[in-house]
Parts: C-alpha cells; structure tokens; sequence
C-alpha cells in the first residue's frame, strides 16, 4: 500500500513539473516578489529615520521672526530659506513642510499678542511625515521656552504652570516596533502555502476530471483514499517548496541589505527562519488539503480556480483585519486556523519567543482539519457524480 501510495505521489509530482511555465512563475514570484517588497520597504523605513534624524526646517519670512531663527540656532537645527514657490513644491512632494512666517510676527511676539505662524504641509504624502511632525515639536519647544521667559519676567516660577511632569516609558524594544513595520513577512508567510499548493491541487482533481484522466485512474484496484492522500501529499510537498524559498528569500534580503539599513529593528536569521517553518509547514498541511477539497467540486480547471480563488482571498484579509482592527492576542486564537499561525509568526518576529504552545496548537488544529479534509476528497472520489460530471 505504501509503495502505491508512493506511485500517486510522483506522478503528480510529475503531472505538476510538466507545466514549466506555471512552475516557473510560482518560483520566481515566491523568491523575489517577497524579499523585494522587504528591500524596498526597509530602504523607504531607514529613509524616513534619517529625515527624522536631521533637525532641518525650512522657513518662508525668516527675518520676521528673529528669536524663532534664534531659538532653532542654538537648537543646533539647520535652516534653508523656503523656495518663493514653496506652496507648489510642498503639493508636488518635492518639499516635506514649510514654515511661514508672516510680517507682523515679531512686533506681535515682542508686544506678547498672539502670533500666528503657518505650517504648510502635506498629509496625503507619508514621506513629509517626519519633517512636519519634527517642525511641529521644534514650535512647540519655542512656545513653551517663550512662555517660561515670561513667567521668569514677572517673577513667577515656570514650575507654577506645570503641577504634573509626564515621562514617557516605552516598554516596546527596537525589535516590537519593527514587527509592526515589517508584517509583510508574516503575511506572505500565511500567502506563500497557498500560492505553492493551489497548481497541484486544481490540477489532480478537477483538471484531471476536465481531461477525462480521472476515470481511468480510479479504475484500478486501488483504494479511493490512497489517491486522495497521494495527491494531498503531492500538493503538501509543492506548498512546502514554495514556503521554504519565500522563506530563504526573506533570509538573504535581511541579511543582504534590510538587516543594515535597520539595525535596530529586523533581525531574521536562522533560528527565525526555522520557527517560521515550524509554523507554516502544518499550515501547509490544512491549505493544501482545503484547495484539494475545494477543487474536487470544480468541473473544469477554470471554475476550480475561480473557487480557490475565494479561499486566498479570505486568507490574505486576516492580516489587514489583525493589523489595523486593534484586536489584542488571545489564548483561544491559536486554535483558529492562519490567524492562530499569524499570531505565532508575529511573536517570532518580535522576538517573544515561540512556546510550545505557539507552535503545538495551531500544528495540531491544521493536521486534523487537513485529514479531515483528505478523508472528505476519498469519500468524493466514490461519487459518481464527482468522476463522471464533466463540464
């Protein structure tokens, strides 16, 4: 039986690799579309901290403000004088912000009226971030400096105006919050099986039953469930493959380049690499098993596909939904397929740790869905409906 088995495996491992041209595309997108995407991402993170990090302001009507210039001076910041077209840079991006200052300022500051500055920016272009945000606290350190030297004339204690001193204690290390930027591992991580397993599975049920191959192969003497397990093996071991190279493609773009542009906040190595796998080969297992299900129904490749499709879909939405709903971690969503193996994949990241808890539940929930899923294809494959209802 098991050399049986064995026979279903590598034909449809054969069956698979005959089509070099799906095989090649799912190879090169699973080892280059991840591992850029991180490159560029890990280029445009260390950007913006490197803006961030330059204390640089740009002013429109510097000389109407010569304690504010004086101010950001002994701050050490740098100061360029705005373009005269500095509201049409700042729209076309080739600004971050700009501060105007406008005539009347400081005879206004000197006479202690209320002194209007402008700050002009553009919040739909992520990358003017830093620099607003910068100029922002730069006016804010000037006003509270302002208001402490007018206290001080009059003879009153700054301190009078401040009766609680708050100091920020963030418990995040570098590597949390570079978990946060970096999620795309862990989301092509939970993507990486699907793409992997999705040609086998479509093709060993119903392309072989649009081809007709199907009858002719469940005619021998060969029990229903050692097709089912061969092909369920068969698309398995092609998920794997892919998830391995996603995997390793990660390792080399982090240890090529995104590791040295943050420092700080990415560290994947190996013993990341082997933890993510610890997670994912298991989900591999329920995917692959799940697509094969799903495709038996289909009467034609195309239909088959069209229903998979549904399947990656709902996938690639947990991640967006864990990231941006808020949702904190809970002991029972380890027990709930992809999000159970997310939650783990993020900890890796993070560098929590992975208990044997986070590895353990969401293994043993993805095998036991999955052969639940296999037993259910066996049983499909004594449909006569299933065998003979071609398109």
């Amino acid at each position: 039986m098991r050399s049986r088995l064995a026979v279903v495996f590598l034909k449809e491992i054969r069956d698979a690799l005959r089509d070099r041209r799906t095989a090649l595309m799912i190879l090169v997108a699973s080892v280059l579309t991840g591992p850029v995407t991180l490159v560029l991402v890990a280029s445009f993170v260390s950007g913006l901290e490197e803006r961030a990090s330059t204390l640089r302001v740009r002013i429109a009507g510097a000389g109407h403000a010569p304690a504010l210039v004086n101010f950001l001076e002994r701050a050490d910041v740098e100061i360029e004088k705005a373009p005269e077209d500095y509201l049409a840079q700042v729209k076309e991006g080739t600004l971050d912000a700009v501060i105007v200052v406008p005539e009347d300022f400081h005879e206004r500051w000197l006479a202690h009226e209320e002194a209007r500055l402008e700050l002009v920016h553009d919040d739909s272009r992520t990358e003017s971030g830093p620099a607003t945000r910068q100029a922002e606290r730069l006016l804010a350190a000037f006003n509270r400096e302002t208001a402490y030297l007018r206290l001080m004339a009059r003879g009153v204690s700054p301190s009078l105006n401040q009766s609680t001193k708050v100091e920020r204690v963030n418990t995040a290390t570098p590597r949390q919050r570079g978990a946060v930027l970096l999620f795309l591992i862990p989301m092509f991580g939970i993507l990486a099986p699907l793409l992997g397993g999705m040609t086998v599975a479509i093709d060993s049920t119903a392309g072989e039953r649009e081809r007709g191959s199907l009858e002719p192969l469940l005619a021998n003497p060969v029990p229903s469930w050692v097709f089912a397990v061969g092909k369920w093996l068969a698309a398995w071991a092609s998920a794997t493959a892919v998830v391995v190279l996603t995997m390793a493609g990660f390792l080399a773009a982090a240890r090529l380049y995104a590791e040295r542009k943050l420092p700080s906040l990415l560290s994947f190595g190996v013993p990341e690499l082997a933890a993510f796998l610890a997670v994912i080969v298991p989900l591999a297992a329920f995917t692959s098993a799940l697509q094969l299900l799903i495709s038996t129904y289909g009467r034609s490749y195309r239909e088959a596909q069209t229903y998979v499709s549904y399947l990656a879909t709902v996938a690639s939405f947990v991640p967006l939904v864990v990231m941006f709903s808020g949702a904190k971690e809970q002991a029972w969503q380890l027990a709930v397929p992809v999000l159970g193996q997310l939650m783990a994949l993020q900890r890796v990241l993070r560098g929590d740790g992975l208990s044997s808890a986070d590895a353990l539940v969401p293994a043993a929930v993805a095998l036991v869905l999955a052969a639940l899923a296999v037993a259910a294809v066996a049983r499909l494959l004594r449909d006569e409906r299933i065998v003979f209802g071609r398109a």
